[in-house]
């Protein structure tokens, strides 16, 4: 940390300072450059859950009616309740798969964002911890992910859940997950469908490098090409499965593609996966899917995990909470929201 040794470890590149958002510049110069590259040591899965150097910039966690923990052999889910009493045919629900590269992450991921998700749209959120890499490859992450869905969907009357009334949405590996799931939800023909998909900075080509789906964001920060490449290594260790389109959905056919639910894909605009969300947006189209995209200018891929604290994350959460609100038709009403007083 910088405290302590002061060497610059993650330096942001000369030619992308300038395009960046301000407020992730002034923290990037102040603490993140000097946080020593998580690929750059050996792997220790107690660092797992360990809270990281950004802790205290993620969303802060808000009130909610209940929030307990289910535990399913492999899978373990973190249930967000609204307060006050279910409608009369249940809540209306988002599952949600955190992000980590696989490998990182657990129950404790993105728990602010999603009790502002329960509080705020008035929705039931879901967090599906599955195993990780490099303990469990692909497909396990998978494998418990569709599970995690399915014990859901199955146990909608106990939970109170409107299963007719359910999203999708994950952020970058969780990202890649949840439009996975949207397709394979498809391909089972589940009914009733997932109404809608939330994919932030999601990883979709498991096949990009830095002479193709990266040229031209190779130099952005927090998610670097070799930081993405270590991630891909734990969880795909046999290079044949990245274009499996259970790992990289943009090879998914056309036909499977059509599958997926109406969605909104949040782009970084200095994060290394911004084109082949836009690509993947592109492809949902073509397969005849309702897309909408929104990028973020200036902003990395750590655009959630930061929104405790920067209004540009902050914008985020509150144009997820929105588009959530609409397709689940229920209301959501920033201003009386606490992440407002947050920025910094």
């Amino acid at each position: 940390m910088a405290s302590q040794a002061g060497q610059i470890r993650q330096p942001l590149q000369p030619s992308i300072r300038p395009i960046l958002d301000p407020e992730y510049v002034t923290l990037h110069d102040s603490l993140v450059q000097y946080v020593e590259p998580l690929e750059s040591k050996p792997w220790d899965p107690e660092n797992r859950n360990k809270p990281s150097a950004l802790a205290h910039a993620q969303p802060k966690l808000v009130d909610v009616g209940q929030c307990f923990d289910k535990v399913l052999g492999n899978v373990q889910l973190r249930v967000f309740v609204p307060e006050g009493e279910a409608p009369a045919k249940g809540w209306p629900c988002m599952v949600w798969y955190h992000g980590g590269g696989w490998v990182n992450g657990g129950l404790g991921s993105d728990n602010g964002f999603l009790s502002h998700v329960c509080r705020y749209t008035r929705c039931m959120a879901i967090s599906v911890n599955y195993r990780h890499a490099p303990e469990d490859v692909y497909p396990a992450a998978l494998e418990d992910s569709f599970w995690g869905f399915q014990w859901i969907r199955n146990n909608a009357a106990t939970l109170s859940i409107d299963i007719s009334r359910l999203v999708l949405g994950g952020c970058s590996a969780g990202g890649n997950l949840a439009a996975v799931m949207s397709l394979k939800a498809g391909l089972a023909k589940l009914s009733p469908a997932p109404v809608f998909q939330l994919l932030i900075c999601p990883v979709i080509d498991c096949t990009a490098t830095v002479n193709t789906a990266w040229a031209t964001t190779q130099h952005s920060p927090f998610l670097t090409p070799g930081r993405m490449t270590w991630y891909q290594d734990r969880y795909l260790p046999n290079p044949s499965d990245r274009a499996n389109w259970d790992v990289s959905p943009c090879f998914a056919p056309p036909e499977t593609l059509a599958l997926s639910p109406k969605t909104f894909v949040a782009i970084a605009e200095c994060d290394l996966l911004a084109p082949e969300g836009l690509r993947y947006a592109e492809l949902l189209r073509k397969a005849g899917v309702e897309v909408e995209t929104k990028t973020y200018k200036g902003a990395t891929h750590s655009i959630l995990v930061l929104a405790g604290i920067h209004q540009i994350g902050q914008q985020l959460v509150h144009d997820a909470c929105a588009v959530i609100a609409r397709e689940l038709g229920t209301e959501y009403d920033p201003s009386t929201s606490p992440i407002l007083s947050q920025s910094g």
